[in-house]
Formats: C-alpha cells, sequence, structure tokens
C-alpha cells in the first residue's frame, strides 16, 4: 500500500475542485453564467492536483519530491515562495486580485523613447513652462500643467530615473505596444528580488547551516520576503519604487553571482555578477558606493586567493562594469552634453535643484536622518488600522538643530528597529569562523554599510528608501539568526529561548508590515477598494472590542 493515499487524496481533492468549478452554478456557489478569474484559477488548480494524483510514483520526480528530505525542503520553500508572492499580489493590487490600480506609467514613456531612437520622452512640455526664464523655480511655474519630477533640458523633458528598467521593457514592447505601468514593473522586479534573496540563502544554510532545523530556514525565508517596506512600496508602486527595487534586483543577482564565484571561482559567474551590478547602477545611480565596495573586495579576493588568475577573473568581473559606465556616461552625454550630469540639477520639483543640488547631500543631515532611519516611532490611534507611520517623532532637541535645506517632515517613515527588530540579528552573523563565509559577511556587512551612509547624507528620507538597505541587511539579519541557533546547539535552554525569541521577533515584524501599507495608504483604499476597506475594519474593530 505505501504512499497510495497521497494519489487516492490528491486525486479527490483535484476531482472535487473540478466538480465544484464545472457546477456551481447547480450547486448554488454561483449564479453568474460567465466564468471569473476566481472560478478558472480554482478549475486550473483542480486540473493541475488531479494530473499531479494520475502521474504520481514513488520512484519518480513527483515521489522523490515528496518522500525525500531534500525534495521535501522544496516542496515546502517553493509553497512558501508562492504564498509570499500572491501576498504581494493582494496588496499591489489593493486587494483586487485582478487588477493593478496604475498612477504613473514614466518608465513606459522611457522604453518607448528608446524604440524611436530618441532619450528625451514623447511628452511635449507646456510652451508657457519653456518660455519662463527660470522653469525650476516652483514659485514661478504655478498653474503651468507639467510632467512631475521629469527633468526639463532644452525644451524637452527627460527622465532622471535610471534606464536599465526601460532596456528591460524596450525589448518587451518590441512584441505588443501595450502600456505598462510602473506598479506592473515594481511588481515583477519585487518578485525578482525575493527569489535571488531566496537562492542567496539556501545556498549559505547548504553550504556553511546545513546543521540548523529546517524550520529556521523558512522563517528566514518569510521574513525576507515580507519585511518592512516591500508591502509598503506596492500600495503606490510609482517609477520611485520601480527604480529603487529593480537596482535591489540587479544588486541581490550581482551578489548571488559574485558569493557562486567565491565557492567555485569562474570566468562566467564572474562576468555574469559584473553584468548584474553595472545593471544595479543602471538602475539606482545611489547605489554606486556599494557596487564600488564590491568592486574592490572582488579585487582582493583574486589576489588571496586567486593570483595566478588574477588578469582573467578581474577582467571577466570589471568589462561589464566598464561596458556599463561607459554606456551610462554616453547616455548622460547625449542628454546634457555632461558624462556626470544625470538630470537632477534641472527636475522639475517641489524645490529648485538647479540652484541648491549642491546641498542634496551633506554630512550635516547624518543626525535627523540617523533617528528617523532607525527609530523613528509609530502613531498608535483608535481606528483601524491602529498603527500609523509618522513622519517625525524624535526628541525637541533634534529638531531644532536639523539644517535649513533638509526635509524633517517630508513623508512618513517608520525606523528599521521600530518595524523589523529581527535586523538586530545581523550583528550574530560575524559569530561564523569560516574563512569562505568571511567572504561572504564582508561583502554583506559592506554594502549595507555603504547603502545606510548614503542614505544619511541625503536632504531627507523615506520609507522606500530603505529598501535600498533592507535586502542585504536581512539576509545578514537571517544568517545571525542561524548561527544563534548553530552556536547554541548544545546549549537547549539558550537555543530554544534563541529560537523563541527570533520567531516572536519575525512575527511581529511581519504584522508591522501587513499594517503599514494600508495605514501609510488609506486614502488608496478609499479610493480604489473601499469595500474591503470597510469590511477590514468592521472586522478588525469587533475582534478587538
Amino acid at each position: 500500500m505505501s504512499k497510495q493515499w497521497i494519489r487516492i487524496a490528491l486525486g479527490g481533492i483535484g476531482i472535487g475542485l473540478l466538480a465544484t468549478t464545472l457546477f456551481a452554478n447547480q450547486f448554488g456557489l454561483d449564479n453568474n453564467p460567465v466564468w471569473g478569474v476566481r472560478r478558472w484559477l480554482a478549475f486550473f488548480l483542480g486540473f493541475f492536483i488531479l494530473t499531479i494524483a494520475l502521474i504520481y510514483r514513488e520512484n519518480n520526480f513527483l515521489g522523490h519530491l515528496f518522500h525525500t528530505t531534500t525534495g521535501q525542503m522544496n516542496l515546502a520553500v517553493i509553497s512558501l515562495g508562492t504564498v509570499v508572492i500572491l501576498v504581494y499580489v493582494w496588496y499591489v493590487s489593493i486587494g483586487l486580485w485582478t487588477t493593478f490600480p496604475n498612477e504613473t506609467s514614466y518608465y513606459d514613456l522611457l522604453a518607448t523613447a528608446f524604440r524611436n531612437g530618441q532619450t528625451h520622452v514623447d511628452v511635449a512640455p507646456d510652451p508657457a513652462l519653456v518660455a519662463l526664464e527660470n522653469p525650476y523655480e516652483p514659485r514661478t511655474r504655478e498653474g503651468i500643467p507639467l510632467l512631475w519630477d521629469a527633468t526639463l533640458y532644452n525644451g524637452k523633458y527627460y527622465l532622471y530615473w535610471g534606464p536599465a528598467p526601460a532596456l528591460a521593457l524596450a525589448v518587451f514592447k518590441l512584441f505588443t505596444p501595450q502600456e505598462v505601468g510602473d506598479k506592473v514593473i515594481t511588481f515583477l522586479f519585487t518578485v525578482g528580488t525575493f527569489i535571488f534573496a531566496v537562492l542567496l540563502v539556501l545556498d549559505v544554510w547548504k553550504k556553511y547551516f546545513s546543521n540548523i532545523p529546517r524550520w529556521a530556514v523558512l522563517v528566514g525565508i518569510l521574513f525576507m520576503g515580507l519585511v518592512n517596506p516591500t508591502l509598503y512600496i506596492l500600495i503606490e508602486a510609482r517609477i520611485y519604487e520601480a527604480a529603487i527595487i529593480s537596482g535591489q534586483f540587479f544588486l541581490l543577482g550581482g551578489l548571488y553571482w559574485f558569493f557562486n564565484a567565491i565557492a567555485t571561482p569562474s570566468r562566467s559567474r564572474l562576468a555574469l555578477s559584473g553584468a548584474f551590478l553595472a545593471l544595479a547602477v543602471g538602475s539606482r545611480t545611489t547605489l554606486v558606493p556599494a557596487v564600488a565596495f564590491i568592486s574592490l573586495l572582488m579585487l582582493f579576493w583574486v589576489i588571496k586567493t586567486r593570483r595566478e588568475q588574477f588578469i582573467s577573473l578581474t577582467l571577466a568581473f570589471a568589462l561589464p562594469l566598464v561596458i556599463g559606465a561607459i554606456a551610462y556616461g554616453g547616455y548622460n552625454f547625449s542628454r546634457f552634453g555632461s558624462v556626470t550630469e544625470f538630470g537632477l540639477r534641472h527636475q522639475i520639483t517641489s524645490y529648485n535643484l538647479y540652484e541648491s543640488l549642491d546641498e542634496t547631500f551633506s554630512p550635516a543631515y547624518i543626525p535627523p536622518n540617523l533617528y528617523k532611519t532607525l527609530f523613528n516611532a509609530l502613531e498608535k490611534r483608535e481606528i483601524f488600522p491602529y498603527y500609523f507611520p509618522t513622519r517625525w517623532s524624535g526628541p525637541d532637541w533634534l529638531e531644532k538643530e536639523y539644517p535649513r535645506f533638509y526635509l524633517l517632515l517630508g513623508e512618513g517613515i517608520t525606523g528599521i528597529l521600530t518595524a523589523s527588530p529581527f535586523l538586530l540579528f545581523a550583528v550574530w552573523a560575524w559569530g561564523k569562523k569560516d574563512k569562505t563565509f568571511r567572504w561572504i559577511l564582508f561583502t554583506l556587512t559592506g554594502v549595507s554599510f555603504m547603502t545606510f551612509l548614503t542614505l544619511q547624507i541625503f536632504f531627507f528620507t523615506t520609507m522606500r528608501y530603505l529598501l535600498d538597505l533592507i535586502p542585504a541587511l536581512s539576509i545578514l539579519a537571517v544568517t545571525g539568526f542561524w548561527q544563534g541557533l548553530s552556536q547554541l546547539k548544545d546549549n537547549r535552554l539558550y537555543m530554544v529561548g534563541t529560537a523563541i525569541a527570533g520567531v516572536s521577533l519575525v512575527a511581529y515584524s511581519i504584522a508591522i508590515s501587513f499594517i503599514l501599507p494600508i495605514s501609510g495608504h488609506m486614502e488608496a483604499f478609499r479610493v480604489f477598494n473601499p469595500e474591503l476597506l470597510k469590511q477590514l475594519s468592521w472586522a478588525f474593530n469587533n475582534l478587538i472590542k
């Protein structure tokens, strides 16, 4: 009999789903004769499960998936990853599931421009705006229609955001003229970033922490997928968020191939790492310090461990970066006549950056930014969803000392230690003494530090900027948690205490991550899905009462 019950159970579930969808009208489950998206999904799920039941055997792929520890772990990771991605879909669609309410399509404009062989977008500036002596001063252009936050130069609109996502979109648009919103791009790169994060930690687990419980791996994956502000950025998801998350996708991709090259040196892996890192900068220019750190560490690693292959390995890694730098410089020169001008100086925004660009980065901004990044508190209210992000919750003395140009009350932000205290486990990651693993730790720590420092010297900070830091830092935190469990495996009391603390902090972090996108974007829910907001408010208000 052995495992025959699995086929019977799966067959029963599959047939049940098929029967339910096929005869939903007869059963009174659906009064609409036209099949909706959910009914089709249920039908295909039933068909898929029934197919598995029919082809399942203990000695084939499916049997190994169910009956070997490796297969069971892979199945658990895939299942958990699917749940995380479904959570992404719920938030990015504001609970609508089948449609993504979109706000901007800037990257689509840039992709269309690239397809037309130009670098400016096909939106003509208002003649009144072009006629102004100083169009960059907000007071002089009141009442004039404009493309917000675009770059105005020589009577044309350009975009200062990194062009890499638009290049990928331009390839897609070879096959379809359909407009692709920035929200779709944000969603796809968020999924991709999560996948690379999972691949990274699975490699680390298999090579360096195979002695820890498997549940700890799943807890780490869940945290990385749902840590704030991942869900927060999906609600609004404009070009700002798309540029940030695409940068993280390429950054983690570069780290993934770099770490694989450290374990098994290969020119192809280093070339892929360099290409991904070049695209990371091509998406988010503020990642230059992080990519520069990785590049220096790569040189040091080659000198220390592969000196005899120095030229070939270094060229494999550096060539894509050099090509990317030349391409980006050429892109800038074709637009503004300067390889180092990215368009910020000519941006049409809330500030006159044409006159104040030199003030956008300064060490003087570190004290207020440091407080907001680490500690900025939540505001507790008596209405759903009860906890709301604040713009500033710091002490009075710090509020009085910030520089004139600094934007203290710009946008809401919740400190990473307030929203995601599990990240404190990152400190514990350094307990591992394996030499190869130390290279990984140096890289993740350096990337996190360089990104953190860059955030601190900018003239304002906001929730979405945390996403520049969180992916690498969350990988460090997960490995730190595993390191704690590994070090304390011989002391059951301490290990259980560490496990309880870790799981509790993950649960708290995810709960806050679920709440903040709703409380921080209540207006979006009121506009696009008011019925859902009403149902959630009623359910939780009654539950808490």
